[in-house]
């Protein structure tokens, strides 16, 4: 396919038929994305999702997604309701339309950052419970009084990386963590 800087070629001005030409580049970059977000625990599809809404300029409906993906339209419900649960992507529509579209949060960004606070605060609390199970003297003390110290860095370091971001992009930023 060859790419193009105009993503969305309008057929007819009254009702667009939205089609992604995709260049290989960008073809490899929602792969990669899907890829991505698949070792983070988010199926594959979710991710090339998120990859192709990223490079989207304008929302697209679901069915579009579908078929610009070539996926199921099934596989786009379930994966939708999941992104837009996690704050990833936005529900939006367009005046005068029916069908609900889908564009990248402003907030993803944030909302990846937390998640990683989420998940520190949850391990930690596991390994609380670890170290309240462990009789005193118990060498095994020592690796769970580490990952709460770990955990607590970590949620540290996401909270610093989200000042720092809403510093440089104050405007950006709509959701507080």
């Amino acid at each position: 396919m060859v790419g193009s800087k105009k993503l969305m070629e309008n057929a007819d001005p009254s009702h667009r038929d939205k089609l992604l030409n995709l260049s290989p580049e960008l073809t490899r970059f929602i792969e990669g994305m899907g890829m991505y977000f698949e070792n983070q625990g988010i199926p594959r599809i979710g991710g090339r999702i998120l990859g192709l809404l990223m490079v989207a300029h304008e929302p697209l409906s679901a069915d579009e997604i579908a078929r610009i993906l070539k996926i199921s339209r099934a596989s786009i419900s379930t994966n939708m309701r999941a992104l837009t649960g996690s704050g990833m992507i936005e529900r939006t529509s367009a005046l005068h339309h029916r069908t609900t579209q889908y564009i990248f949060s402003e907030a993803a960004l944030e909302q990846r950052m937390q998640v990683g606070i989420q998940s520190a605060m949850m391990f930690k609390k596991l390994a609380e419970q670890g170290l309240a199970a462990l009789p005193a003297g118990d060498s095994a003390r020592v690796r769970m009084e580490r990952s709460i110290e770990w955990s607590d860095l970590l949620v540290e370091s996401f909270q610093a990386a989200v000042a720092k971001w809403r510093e440089r992009y104050p405007d950006f930023s709509r959701q507080q963590v």
